[in-house]
């Protein structure tokens, strides 16, 4: 006989819009059964624009890897539902406001009294206690709140991708992993608070380990370092060219690279970082001679790091770059291997699927649809299918 196929963890998915979704969609990508309940009209990212094939490319890279259930949870009946398939689940994950689905009789408390090895972990602008507690707080808010927007703009200017979301997004999975690890060890299960703004200050590190040890402030924004030199972007005959030299041999390196004699003003990094303005000059000068991409080879060849700033297409078809595609849809490569792979559900999509699985009978599923408290999307047979795509499109 052969073993049984271990059982999946289930995660009950509460999120919506991007940093819980973000965090759910990694999970699933890793083999967890995520099922996302939403409400009856869907996650509001399936509104965004721009669309493919009448389904926000919002939601679709943010909902790969999931079920969807929708549900009005504002019905007693919608929520006795959900609470009888939170009993089938290890996680639950949700970034409403502190409270909200406690209001709901969804909390942690309800749902651990019945279920003493859940694993509950909460997504939050400020936390769940004090002043800012119940306060919304999306990327743009907690960029700003964060610290992130005054270090990359005069003015202030947040990073293009949301990294408020995403970065509160990987804290969020390492909370589960980490729950998961405990439970094996105690069987009990542990609630965990992620506060988006804590998530913030971590990313700041040096910065903030500077201000709160030293007394020293950030310098005014710019693509330097303030540790290292040369160490920023430098204007090339036609574009731009990053290069990062860390320590005093990769110096060496570059200084090699573009024919300039030793300096012994410019041996150590400490020197580099005091003459910075002036170095940055002349490199500025000796790169606008010639174009990004010979440049590009040179100082390659000679070890030095670098890359050309590239806009987004040219980074997607990046040598190094890939993409996995699932029944017609696109996406870049995980960072880590995907385990599965399906498409984003239909809104409703497995609505009834879900029910019966937390143990509803038929009537009673059917009833909880014609009533209108459950949406019965399109239910489709879709096999978790892959391709791994090198750099210039997938196949």
């Amino acid at each position: 006989m052969t073993d049984p196929a271990p059982r999946r963890i289930r995660v009950l998915d509460f999120t919506r819009v991007l940093a819980g979704p973000w965090a759910t969609q990694i999970l699933g990508d890793q083999g967890f059964d995520v099922l996302k309940i939403e409400a009856l009209d869907g996650d509001e990212t399936r509104r965004f624009l721009p669309l493919k094939d009448g389904t926000s490319v919002y939601f679709a890279c943010t909902n790969r890897n999931k079920r969807s259930l929708a549900v009005d949870l504002r019905q007693p009946e919608g929520v006795a539902a959900v609470r009888a398939l939170a009993r089938t689940c290890d996680v639950v994950v949700e970034n409403f406001r502190p409270g909200v689905l406690d209001r709901l009789g969804l909390g942690h408390d309800r749902l651990a009294a019945e279920s003493p090895g859940l694993v509950y972990v909460s997504i939050s602008a400020f936390g769940p206690d004090g002043p800012w507690a119940g306060r919304a707080g999306y990327d743009l808010v907690l960029q700003s709140a964060g610290g992130i927007a005054a270090l990359t703009g005069d003015p202030p200017a947040k990073a293009g991708p949301s990294i408020a979301d995403l970065a509160s997004a990987q804290v969020a999975v390492q909370a589960v992993l980490f729950a998961l690890l405990d439970r094996v060890a105690t069987g009990r299960g542990r609630r965990v608070d992620v506060s988006m703004l804590d998530v913030q200050h971590h990313l700041l590190a040096y910065y903030a380990s500077a201000w709160l040890n030293a007394g020293v402030r950030p310098p005014p924004p710019s693509n330097a370092h303030p540790s290292i030199a040369p160490y920023n972007l430098y204007r090339c005959a036609d574009g731009w060219l990053a290069v990062a030299c860390a320590n005093d041999a990769l110096w060496e390196k570059l200084r090699g690279a573009l024919g300039w004699e030793e300096d012994p003003d410019l041996a150590h990094i400490p020197d580099r970082v005091a003459r910075r303005d002036a170095l940055d000059a002349r490199l500025n000068d000796t790169f606008a001679t010639a174009p990004v991409a010979r440049w590009e080879r040179t100082l390659a060849d000679a070890g030095v790091p670098c890359s050309p700033v590239l806009d987004v297409p040219a980074s997607l078809a990046h040598p190094a770059a890939g993409q996995v595609s699932v029944d017609g849809w696109v996406f870049p490569r995980p960072p880590l291997p995907a385990r599965q792979l399906r498409p984003p559900p239909a809104l409703g999509e497995h609505s009834a699927e879900l029910l019966a699985e937390a143990g509803l009978t038929e009537p009673d599923i059917r009833r909880l649809v014609e009533t209108g408290i459950v949406y019965q999307g399109v239910s489709e047979t879709r096999p978790p299918t892959s391709k791994v795509a090198g750099a210039h499109g997938s196949s």
